[in-house]
Formats: C-alpha cells, sequence, structure tokens
C-alpha cells in the first residue's frame, strides 16, 4: 500500500488589488490640476512680469470682484497690495453734469427698441437703442441685505421688457451675489440705498423729465435735480459729445448707458475672457461705440461676470460665468410702451 505523505499547503498572501486604471488617471490629473494652478499663481502674483501681475488685478478690481483675488493668489497677496489698485471711492468718476442743464428738457420720442450687433477685433457688441428715455427705470434686488436676482428675474418681476446689469455692490460673504447695492439707490423717486448719506458718490441716472445724469453727486443733489431712478457705477465715458480720457485696464465683458442729444438711450453689452475667442473691449472701445451713436453722454456700468442683456425673456449675450447669468443688485430695466412692447 502506497502512503501518500500529506504535503501542507503553504498559505499564500493575498495580492493587492491593483489600482483600477481610470483612479490613477484622475489622481494624475488632479495632481497636474493642483500643480498648475499653484505654479501660475505663483507666476502671475509674485513672478517676474509686474504689468501681468498689475492687470489681473486691476482687472478683478474693475469689475468689482477684487474679493477672489485673495483666494486665487493662494493668500500670498496682501490686502495692502490689493488696497493699492482699488478704485477710488469716487469710482473714478472725474466728470460731472452741472446741475444748472437740469430740468429743461423733456423727452417724448416714440417707444421703438431698436438692436444691433457690432463686430470689432477683440470683442462683440451688442447695442439696444431705446427711444424713449422715459421707460428706464433702475430695479433692485428684492432681496437686499441677503441676496442679488439675475437681470432675467428682475425684468419679469418688473414686467418690463428688456433690461441690462445694473450697479456696484458688495456681500456681508464676499460670494460677489449682490446682495448690497453700493452709493445711493433710487427706483421711481425712491430711495432704496443711501438714504442718510451725506457725501458725493458715482451716480448714473435719469431725471423726471428723462434726461440722463452721470458724475459725482450727493443726494441732495439728485433730489434737487428730480432724479428718479439712479444707482453707483462708473466712470463716466462720454460728456457733452466729448470722449473722456479714463484709465483703460485692460479687456473685459462690459456693460455701458448713454443717450443722445434726442434722448434716446443707449445700451451696450460686450463679450470677453475668451468667449468665441474674443479677449473683451477696453474703455476706449465702450467710448468709441458710444461716440459712433452719437451720445452725448456716456458712462460704464458693472462688468465681468455681471454682463448681461435680456430682450423680451431671452438672453441677448451669453454671460461668462460657467453658472449662467450672475446675480446682481441692480439692472437698468426698459418698461413697456404706451399701447405695446
Amino acid at each position: 500500500m502506497n502512503h501518500r505523505r500529506y504535503q501542507p499547503q503553504k498559505e499564500t498572501k493575498p495580492s493587492s488589488t491593483p489600482q483600477p486604471k481610470n483612479v490613477r488617471w484622475a489622481t494624475l490629473v488632479l495632481a497636474c490640476l493642483i500643480y498648475f494652478f499653484v505654479s501660475s499663481s505663483l507666476w502671475v502674483f509674485h513672478g517676474p512680469f509686474g504689468l501681468v501681475r498689475n492687470y489681473v488685478i486691476d482687472t478683478f478690481d474693475e469689475t468689482r470682484h477684487g474679493y477672489l483675488l485673495r483666494p486665487l493668489s493662494l493668500y500670498t497677496l496682501s490686502n495692502s497690495v490689493i488696497q493699492s489698485h482699488s478704485l477710488a471711492d469716487s469710482g473714478m468718476l472725474s466728470e460731472t453734469l452741472p446741475i444748472s442743464l437740469f430740468g429743461g428738457k423733456d423727452y417724448n420720442n416714440d417707444g421703438a427698441i431698436h438692436l444691433y450687433t457690432y463686430h470689432g477685433t477683440t470683442f462683440t457688441a451688442h447695442i439696444m437703442v431705446v427711444d424713449n428715455p422715459k421707460r428706464i427705470q433702475v430695479v433692485a434686488t428684492k432681496y437686499i441685505g441677503k441676496t442679488g436676482q439675475t437681470v432675467q428675474e428682475m425684468v419679469e418681476e418688473s414686467g418690463a421688457v428688456a433690461g441690462v446689469n445694473g450697479g456696484a455692490f458688495s456681500d456681508n460673504n464676499q460670494q460677489g451675489t449682490g446682495a448690497n447695492p453700493l452709493g445711493i439707490t433710487i427706483h421711481d423717486g425712491q430711495v432704496l440705498t443711501g438714504k442718510h448719506s451725506k457725501g458725493k458718490y458715482p451716480e448714473i441716472g435719469f431725471t423726471a423729465g428723462g434726461q440722463m445724469i452721470a458724475g459725482d453727486y450727493s443726494l441732495a443733489d439728485l433730489e434737487k435735480a428730480d432724479v428718479q431712478q439712479a444707482l453707483s457705477f462708473g466712470p463716466v465715458l462720454v460728456l457733452n459729445g466729448q470722449p473722456v480720457s479714463v484709465p483703460d485696464q485692460g479687456f473685459n465683458p462690459r456693460t455701458a448707458i448713454g443717450q443722445t442729444a434726442s434722448g434716446k438711450v443707449i445700451l451696450i453689452v460686450t463679450d470677453g475672457r475668451g468667449q468665441f475667442g474674443h479677449l473683451g473691449a477696453s474703455m476706449s472701445d465702450l467710448t468709441e461705440l458710444m461716440l459712433q451713436y452719437h451720445a452725448e453722454i456716456a458712462a460704464d456700468l458693472d462688468g465681468g461676470s455681471s454682463t448681461t442683456m435680456v430682450y423680451n425673456g431671452k438672453l441677448v449675450n451669453t454671460p461668462v460665468d460657467l453658472t449662467g447669468p450672475r446675480s446682481v443688485a441692480t439692472s437698468i430695466v426698459v418698461m413697456p410702451a404706451n399701447g405695446g412692447t
């Protein structure tokens, strides 16, 4: 009888499960993205090219998104450096339409709205011309102190037929959600913000007669001129039909408002930040466009990711935010004409 010797089997350690290929690739991509972001941030904010750093800081500050500079710089950029680039409290508004010119005009044009498109070298502009300036109103978010609303929401809720984003704002949480309109805000003669202010603010508005104003004004100035609609932003681009020299802080999506001698209101939005291969428009680009449309007075409104134009419930431009139209604190809207849109 054959006796087989029992051979105990050797215990083998279970081999480690190989990492799935897609997980390894995802980890590699994430590491590369982190490296790219960190190195790019250090190169932009602390590299050898001071002009690049200044351009980035000025661009974010000009479009009122300076709160993003600290996190984008990995918190290596000091508040004092950011503050040194910030716009003056007057919002760069150095030109003012004299109070003596108010009150003498009362525009009564027809109710037409005209849409045009202009293709520039670095941007495409959408231009809306409103024949009757009395159709223009300033509206504010109904959630003042909490959050803003999109231009589309403000247009719809106010019963307007068109609108663009408006003025400057701040937020308690620094997330750029448009909670608090800055400066003096007036809707249909009612002061919404700045009721107790004594100083002057960069203001853009319309008198009861439909005349546009732009410059540094106190609440007393605006009330004396019978200003019915107002918000805060700038700079002034055109005054008395002549261009105003202002700092040109690079290319961006932009919004602007102007008025011709006959009272027609010009609303302009431009694309930028890589949209359709475009860098955006400069301040001088806006000024030149306003002069082409015969503006006697014109001023810059909030830009960047706030830039939005709405007409008949639809977006005219394409906002730059990946999440869609941004919430803002104020909008300039076009109310329906008598007997129609």
